[in-house]
Formats: C-alpha cells, sequence, structure tokens
C-alpha cells in the first residue's frame, strides 16, 4: 500500500468513526441537557481536567512514543523491536495509571474543596478515576496499531468505548429514576468508566487474539537473520525450551527500550500535565470570574456546562477529520523522518496544512452564518447557538493545530510545541483574570482565539524554517484573489459585533 492510499483510506475510516461517534454524542449531549440540566454537566465538565492531568501522567507522551517508534520499527523491517516497545510501554503506563487512579481516588474530596472550588465534584472525581488504567490501556494499544498502519482496530475501540458509555448512561439514567433517585452528573461518570472499560478489553483482544493479532507473530519463524542465526544455534534445545526463549527475548523490553520510549514521552507528558493543570485552572477560575462579572453561583456554572459541554463540542466536531489526518500523519512522519525522506515529509505536510485550512475556512463561513440556528435547534438552549457562533472564529486556528501538532510530534519537536501549548494557556488565564471581570464570557473567547492564533503561527513558521513546509505563509494564509471574496462576504453579511460589551443580565440568562 503506497502512502497515499494509506492516508486517504486510513483517514477515510478514522474520519467514519469520528464523524458517528461524535454524531451519537450530539444526541446524547442533547439528551443530557434535557435530562440533567447544563448545571449537572458543567459540574462533570469540572472533573475532566483533572482526569486529563492523570492520563497526562499515565500515558500522555508514552502514546505518542508508541506510535513513533512502531512505526519506525516497521519502516526498518523489525516488528519484533515494535513489541517490545508496545510491552514496555504497557509496564510503564500501566504502573504510573494505577499510582494516579488511587492519587485520584483517595484525594478526590481535597482536589474538590481546593483545588475545582466545587465540594459536590468529589464523588464524580471518584468515579472518574477508577477509568484511568483502563484508558491508558486503550490508548497505548491504539497507538501501537496506529502505528502499524492498522486503523481498524482503534477506530473499532473508539466506536466501542462512545456507543458503550452512551447505553451505560441511559441504562444508569433509567436505572436512577425508577428507584426513585435523581439522575445527576453521575450517570456521566458512570458511563465514562464503563466506555473505557469495554474499549481496554477491545483493544487486548485485539494484541492477543486471532491469526493476525500482533502476538501472533511470535509463533512464527524469525524474519531477520540475526534472530534466525540466534534460533538456530539453539537448535539442539527442546522446542518447548525454543518457544520459551522466543517469547521472552522478544517481549522483554530492554534498556535500551525503556530509554526511547522515556526520551521522547517525558517532554511530551511535561507538556500535558502542564497543559492540563492549566486547564484545571482554567476550569475553576472561569465560574468564579463569572460571579465577578455579575453572575450567580448557579448561573456562572450553567454558562460554563453550555459552553464546554454545548457549543464547543459543536465547534469541534469537524476536528474529526483533522484528528483522523493528524493521526495518521504522525507514523507517516515518523517513517519518512527514519528514511531520510525529506521530499516525502514536505509533501505530507503541505497536504494536511492545505487540506486543514480549506476545512477551517468553510466551517468558519457555515457557523458564523448558521451557528446560532444549529446550537439553539441541537440543544433548545439560546446561549449554545450564541457561544457556537462567536467560537466559529477559533475554526481555522483550531483544525490547523489539529494536524500540525501531529506533524512536529512526528518530526521530535516536541519541546517547541510544549513551550507553544503553556504559552497559550497563560494567554487564555490572563484573559480569565483580567477581561472576563469585565467582559463576561466575551472576554474569553477573545483570549481563546489570541491562543489559537498564536500557536498557528509558531507552528508555522518552525515548519517554514525547516524547509518542512514549501508553500509560503502568506500566500498559504490568504490568497491574493481571496481577498475581494471575503470583503464581499463580509460587506453583505450584515451582522452585530461577535463581541459586544456584555451587561451581566444579558450574559448570564440562561
Amino acid at each position: 500500500m503506497n502512502q497515499r492510499h494509506y492516508l486517504l483510506k486510513g483517514t477515510a475510516i478514522l474520519t467514519f468513526t469520528g464523524l458517528l461517534t461524535r454524531l451519537a454524542g450530539f444526541f446524547y449531549k442533547i439528551f443530557l441537557s434535557r435530562a440533567i440540566g447544563a448545571a449537572q454537566i458543567g459540574r462533570f465538565q469540572l472533573t475532566l481536567p483533572v482526569f486529563a492531568f492523570g492520563m497526562a501522567i499515565s500515558c500522555g507522551g508514552i502514546q505518542t512514543a508508541v506510535s513513533r517508534f512502531t512505526a519506525e520499527s516497521y519502516a526498518k523491517k523489525d516488528s519484533r523491536a515494535a513489541l517490545r516497545i508496545l510491552a514496555c510501554a504497557l509496564l510503564l503506563s500501566g504502573s504510573l495509571s494505577v499510582l494516579c487512579a488511587a492519587a485520584l481516588f483517595f484525594g478526590a474530596h481535597w482536589i474538590a474543596r481546593s483545588f475545582l472550588l466545587e465540594p459536590s465534584c468529589a464523588p464524580l472525581l471518584q468515579t472518574v478515576a477508577l477509568s484511568v488504567p483502563f484508558s491508558a490501556i486503550h490508548s497505548c494499544i491504539g497507538g501501537f496499531f496506529i502505528g502499524r498502519k492498522n486503523v481498524a482496530v482503534p477506530s473499532a475501540a473508539q466506536f466501542v468505548e462512545q456507543f458503550l458509555r452512551i447505553a451505560a448512561v441511559l441504562f444508569f439514567f433509567a436505572f436512577f429514576r425508577k428507584s426513585g433517585r435523581s439522575a445527576d452528573a453521575s450517570v456521566m461518570a458512570l458511563g465514562q468508566l464503563a466506555g473505557e472499560l469495554f474499549a481496554a478489553l477491545f483493544c487486548a483482544v485485539c494484541l492477543f487474539c486471532g491469526k493476525s493479532a500482533p502476538f501472533s507473530e511470535l509463533r512464527k519463524p524469525f524474519a531477520d537473520p540475526v534472530h534466525r542465526s540466534m534460533h538456530l544455534n539453539r537448535a539442539e534445545s527442546s522446542d518447548k525450551s525454543q518457544k520459551t526463549r522466543r517469547l521472552s527475548g522478544c517481549c522483554r523490553p530492554g534498556r535500551a527500550e525503556l530509554k526511547r520510549t522515556v526520551s521522547v514521552s517525558m517532554p511530551l507528558s511535561l507538556n500535558r500535565m502542564l497543559i492540563c493543570v492549566l486547564q484545571g485552572i482554567e476550569a475553576a477560575l472561569l465560574p468564579q470570574m463569572l460571579q465577578r462579572f455579575g453572575c450567580g453561583s448557579a448561573q456562572a456554572l450553567a454558562l460554563y456546562g453550555t459552553l464546554t459541554g454545548m457549543a464547543l463540542p459543536l465547534v469541534l466536531f469537524p476536528t474529526a477529520i483533522t484528528t483522523a489526518l493528524g493521526t495518521l500523519l504522525l507514523p507517516a512522519v515518523s517513517e519518512a523522518r527514519a528514511l531520510h525522506q525529506g521530499k516525502k515529509i514536505s509533501s505530507t505536510v503541505d497536504a494536511g496544512f492545505q487540506g486543514s485550512l480549506l476545512l477551517g475556512m468553510f466551517f468558519l463561513g457555515a457557523f458564523l452564518l448558521f451557528g446560532s440556528d444549529i446550537g439553539t435547534l441541537l440543544f433548545h438552549n439560546r446561549l449554545a447557538g450564541v457561544y457556537t457562533r462567536k467560537l466559529a472564529l477559533l475554526c481555522p486556528f483550531l483544525y490547523i493545530n489539529t494536524t500540525l501538532a501531529s506533524v512536529l510530534h512526528g518530526l521530535g519537536a516536541t519541546m517547541p510545541v510544549t513551550i507553544w501549548n503553556v504559552a497559550a494557556s497563560g494567554i487564555r488565564l490572563a484573559a480569565i483574570l483580567f477581561f472576563v471581570p469585565k467582559a463576561g464570557i466575551d472576554g474569553y473567547f477573545a483570549g481563546t482565539l489570541c491562543s489559537q492564533a498564536f500557536i498557528t503561527v509558531c507552528s508555522l513558521t518552525l515548519l517554514r524554517q525547516n524547509g518542512d513546509l514549501s508553500a509560503g505563509l502568506s500566500g498559504a494564509l490568504l490568497r491574493p484573489s481571496s481577498a475581494p471574496r471575503a470583503a464581499r462576504f463580509l460587506s453583505c453579511y450584515k451582522t452585530p459585533c461577535l463581541f459586544p460589551a456584555g451587561r451581566p443580565g444579558s450574559l448570564c440568562s440562561v
């Protein structure tokens, strides 16, 4: 299978799965917005940065390292090195995930009270903590299959996780109602636990069972000369002892695999840990700053739930395409880098960037024109439509950043990405602290837009300087022929300002 065919086929599979699961997630969020309310959704959303922090420690960088080194190993026809990398990743990630789950479970009350500033989130944190080990297993095995260019397994795992999550939420909602207990955010936490559990079991079955499973290769004769000669020198031993040594020699991660995995995963894990801490601070501060703006406590939490549980998922819906593309670009770029194919890297980066840019510009116009109507229609919430339209300006930057982040990780530029992401979070925090108390939620929108634009400019500049992006920045971002069309579009589309001066009464009403 050539590179172009692999990217097209893999992107189509992952995109279809992502769109299907996100479409199901929309109906799921619509149901929850009517069944438990925006405030309860906001309670659960507050726990997600803490869960993401646990995942960042457990497997945040390890998953990327597995995909990268697996792709490089298969490019060099050394499948057994890829299996040793996976074994090393599972050992590291499994140990860290158990420790993180225990810390989150037993420290849930302190985290909810001191960090999230919402003591009612403690039971949700305890439930979510139990899903960390299963999510870590799911992530590592999924990264291995992506590096192996087998996108069907992670796609199916994503499908299993999402639909079993929804089925579990519906089951617990009906169970609570039948038992006379009011359903709240706990049904979402239980659903997440069920989804991650079944996704991990599915990935484990795909890894070990079946003739085409990766570990079935251990039962085949050695393909490379080194291992074949070692195997022939031991021909006098019994079949049982040969099989035992073959299995242990292939699966046992050595010091080299551990060093390679840690060297790549450590900066990425630190990056994601910092981002998760900053996102957690954002999640805790935003409702507090909205209260300073003039909203009540319940209103501020409902606004946060409307933003993060309704409007933002709608704007992020098309990232199913860019996420799929970025997922495949990482091993593709890693493989080309291992084989020193500079032209292949350049053409791959150009294709990913141009596709993401076109997608972002298309949905920018779509959400500007129809975002209010779509959000209001789907969620029966006027502010969900208003927020969707305001978030439309993020589309080009969000979609481009999703793709270029994977490219940069594949090229080994992990530290610059870490610095940019931390700086972008600092921009959003500054907006929350200084602009939200004066302008309300619009101050947060402006800060988010500036942070995403900052990451985009930095990523494109670095790729251009290294020669991995052949198109000029000005020509790629704004072609001369498109300027008159954009001007005519904006002049014909008469609309109020996207970021008006807010009033407490208008922006805090739900």
